[in-house]
């Protein structure tokens, strides 16, 4: 009985390092720090970069609900190895891509890669830390937490790696830099073959699909505690998410060269790790409207701060975000999951960020039309959008337990 429980014990732990070495190494983009100089390389304005996100958003939106409801049912192993290999071929055709309407055509067929594999590794995390929870005898959602938050301190020291290769690589050739970021894709699809996902799958309750979809999604709604954790997870991801567009133009205003934006990416990542480490500290301590006040009280601060007099010293208030960022990656999934029957777990979390991505529409174009109107005045609209949201939510925490 002993050896068996020391197998499970084995087995839990190799699983979930498997699932977080592949979450981790995927979540970055070497690229990103040099992706809007590539977009302005290539002809798009502020307004058409927020355009072609919106256009990867809705095709998330379609798909997303489906495909986790696909990973549920068959398989979310295999719905994470898809969709890792899927971004790395988009990502070397990235490279090649000349105009708006190339653009396109990859930011939406990348919308059905990142649809297969969102939602999958927090499943698959929450399983595993559940399976190790039974034999350590700690509390799961403890475990969860815990995990949840290191993952997130793990995607960002990654993500900083990148970053910081990021820009001395876009500085060499912008392309280059997009091609390279496939590298980490195709591995982590090589790391989830080897996962072990013995997962409880979901038994339908209709025949159609469709029909099971809209259940899932009816009770996940119809539960207040649920729909109000659900809400406060697009909320929190999207208050930090809008305004990534114009963090290299904001940096490159007050002087910072192109070719040390990326430490400045890196800098935010450095703080999203701190985030994170807090989260993995001190968030079990806090009540769940208590986790929220503190990413709407950061948010707001830096934004007015940078909106108010944007220079090379105000400018590193971003720095805040990157601690928001890190902090509510750590806390709101697990906020969400708690509420959610083990067999429909990608299937909710998919529909959240179906939510998510609902209200990152609007808001990443109000953002970028008025960055092009005035560059500092995104900032305003980002506090304008979502600190109204955020103390909406913060009430709604406090009355549905």
């Amino acid at each position: 009985m002993k050896k068996k429980k020391s197998s499970a014990l084995q087995d839990a732990k190799r699983n979930l390092h498997l699932v977080m070495s592949e979450s981790a190494i995927t979540a970055g983009l070497m690229a990103m720090s040099v992706i809007t100089p590539f977009f302005n390389s290539i002809g798009l304005n502020q307004s058409e970069i927020s355009l072609s996100q919106m256009i990867f958003t809705v095709v998330v939106i379609i798909l997303n609900i489906p495909t986790g409801y696909i990973a549920d049912r068959i398989s979310r192993k295999w719905a994470n190895i898809i969709g890792d290999f899927a971004h790395g071929i988009l990502l070397l055709s990235y490279a090649f891509t000349n105009n708006f309407l190339g653009v396109v055509i990859c930011e939406s067929l990348m919308g059905v890669a990142s649809a297969l594999s969102m939602g999958v590794d927090q499943s698959l995390l929450k399983h595993f830390s559940g399976k190790l929870a039974k034999t350590t005898g700690e509390p799961e959602s403890r475990v969860l937490k815990t995990k949840t938050a290191r993952l997130e301190c793990a995607k960002y020291i990654c993500n900083l790696i990148l970053l910081t290769l990021g820009g001395p690589v876009g500085a060499i050739s912008l392309r280059l830099a997009i091609g390279l970021s496939s590298v980490t894709q195709f591995a982590g699809g090589i790391i989830s073959i080897f996962i072990q996902d013995d997962s409880e799958k979901l038994v339908p309750t209709h025949k159609n699909p469709l029909k099971d979809m809209a259940r899932i999604a009816k009770s996940a709604f119809k539960s207040s505690p649920l729909r109000w954790r659900i809400f406060a997870y697009a909320v929190g991801r999207e208050m930090t998410h809008g305004i990534i567009w114009v963090v290299t133009p904001l940096f490159m205003q007050v002087g910072v060269p192109l070719e040390f934006v990326s430490f400045a990416w890196a800098f935010n990542s450095l703080m999203a790790v701190l985030g994170a480490h807090l989260a993995s500290k001190f968030s079990h301590r806090l009540s769940d409207y208590q986790i929220f006040v503190i990413p709407v009280a950061l948010m707001t601060i830096s934004m007015l701060a940078m909106g108010v007099s944007l220079n090379i010293i105000t400018v590193w208030l971003y720095g805040l975000m990157g601690i928001t960022q890190g902090w509510t990656a750590g806390t709101l999934s697990p906020m969400v999951q708690k509420y959610v029957k083990p067999s429909e777990q990608t299937s909710v979390l998919s529909l959240t960020k179906v939510v998510s991505d609902l209200l990152y529409i609007p808001a990443v174009w109000v953002i970028g039309v008025v960055a092009d109107i005035q560059l500092n005045y995104s900032l305003f609209a980002t506090v304008a959008i979502f600190l109204p949201l955020g103390l909406l939510i913060i009430k709604k925490l406090k009355q549905y337990v």
